[in-house]
């Protein structure tokens, strides 16, 4: 039977042994210094001049000198002017403190817990749940990884992966594999142009899409495919091919340009742009019934030449109404007039500019409700027994006036009235013909439950000349939005 524990080597005390107590001593001493090891330091090669009792080292030096001679490996502990050493055994833990550091014994040398740690966070490869190799330095399986941002810390809130390559001619990319065959791939791949590639085989590659890094367009090598529109359709889904052939087939036009020139608008055409002009001029709309009804037309004066006395008229064709009148015109630089054909015989004016502000939030509530106030301007070239205006009363407004200013001197008829259809002097009539006469027309506040064109009529014979300037005042109110 041995005389000793087998793993810290604490004597035993024997059978019917005198003077038990010097073994049971021995024993406790053994264990004061061995267990929850704290040495203070390892790299002496002689004892301390002045040791303390219980002082404990690790004994790291080939050669050992003075009371340390033959004790090269071992922990050895001062007490009682004496010096003792004890043999480690593989795994054990001893704490240095003048390093602050924790080592252990691996049954021939005493390595640093921290620097293994260190050299396992620094390790050249990193497998979890598989093997890396010399490639794939790092390799994971797993089902599912996460990558967040650091709310321990707490971080930034940021989440950045970084993918670094040495040159433009080299990879930094994502390759998604199917079978470790490459089936696409993400990234920066023989350029800085960011591109998406795609593979059926693992081999061949087509290139689908490129983003260039110099001037960030977006180019579509393989030529994206999408579904065709119906014809007539006005959304903005991608038009292919096919619909701008059937469009042309159709005699569709996006944009037409008139110079200084009346002109025919052609069933086709959907954007009419007046590029010069020295005189009033006309555009004869084309036949209500032959205008695909839900399309838009849009004439615009892109000369910025347009006047009262320069005004561009849209005439009806045959007898087709316009906003219930023979035409509408444009009197203003810059001016747009958008209409729409019910497919039969009537166009009504959808939006106009300028004189299509929009109203002045006065009021708003917390789901989006609001009450605005807004006053819409429009110069009114006159000619015939009534003008229709294109300028409208929005659908559901309440009107407070309509005031009217001539700016050009009315000729042909001594007097004029403002309103509405059915009521030609609502906002005033009898008004004055000369240059600079204004009214305000002020009426009871007034709700109109449909879009509504103003008219202004001759109080007798016809107009010959002259423009009016209107302003229509008034309220709008917005349900809740959410």
């Amino acid at each position: 039977m041995s005389d000793a524990t087998p793993n810290l080597g604490l004597p035993l005390i024997a059978a019917a042994q005198a003077q038990k107590h010097v073994t049971h001593n021995e024993a406790l001493g053994l264990l004061d210094a061995l267990v929850q090891l704290a040495c203070l330091d390892k790299d002496l090669a002689a004892p301390p001049a002045s040791p303390a009792d219980g002082d404990r080292y690790l004994v790291t030096a080939a050669a050992p000198t003075g009371a340390w001679a033959g004790l090269s490996g071992q922990v050895v502990r001062f007490a009682d002017g004496v010096w003792t050493g004890s043999v480690p055994r593989p795994g054990w833990f001893a704490y240095v403190v003048d390093e602050a550091d924790l080592y252990v014994f691996d049954g021939r040398a005493w390595t640093s817990f921290r620097r293994a740690l260190a050299a396992l966070v620094s390790a050249p490869r990193f497998g979890i749940n598989t093997d890396a190799d010399p490639v794939n330095r790092l390799a994971v399986k797993s089902d599912a990884a996460l990558l967040s941002w650091d709310d321990v810390t707490p971080g930034s809130g940021d989440m950045r992966v970084a993918v670094n390559k040495r040159a433009p001619a080299r990879d930094a990319g994502l390759v998604f594999q199917t079978g470790y065959a490459a089936r696409a791939l993400l990234g920066l791949l023989g350029s800085d142009d960011f591109s998406l590639k795609v593979s059926p085989d693992g081999t061949s590659v087509v290139t689908a899409l490129t983003a260039a890094a110099a001037t960030g367009v977006v180019g579509f090598p393989a030529s994206p495919v999408a579904p065709t529109p119906p014809a007539g359709d006005g959304s903005t889904r991608l038009a292919t091919t096919a619909y701008a052939d059937r469009a042309a087939a159709a005699g569709i036009r996006t944009r037409v340009a008139v110079a200084d020139a009346a002109y025919a608008v052609q069933p086709g055409d959907r954007v009419v742009a007046v590029t010069a002009l020295t005189a009033p001029r006309t555009l004869t709309l084309p036949p209500a019934a032959a205008f695909p009804p839900g399309a838009a037309l849009l004439v615009l004066d892109e000369s910025g030449a347009c006047s009262a006395a320069r005004a561009i008229t849209l005439a009806r064709a045959g007898a087709d109404t316009v906003n219930g009148a023979a035409a509408a015109a444009i009197c203003a630089p810059y001016g747009v007039l958008a209409l729409a054909s019910d497919g039969a015989s009537r166009w009504t004016v959808i939006d106009q500019a300028p004189g299509m502000a929009a109203a002045a939030t006065l009021a708003q509530g917390g789901a989006g409700a609001d009450i605005r106030f807004g006053v819409l301007e429009q110069l009114v070239p006159l000619s015939g027994t009534a003008v229709v205006s294109s300028l409208q009363i929005p659908n559901r407004a309440i009107v407070f006036a309509v005031s009217a200013r001539v700016v050009a001197a009315v000729t042909g008829a001594p007097a004029f009235g403002v309103g509405v259809a059915g009521n030609p002097t609502q906002f005033g009539g009898g008004l004055g013909p000369a240059a600079g006469a204004t009214n305000s027309g002020v009426i009871g506040p007034t709700a109109f439950y449909a879009p509504t064109p103003l008219v202004v009529t001759a109080a007798s014979g016809s107009f010959t000349g002259g423009a009016v300037r209107l302003a229509l005042h008034h309220a709008l109110f917005g349900p809740p939005t959410g």
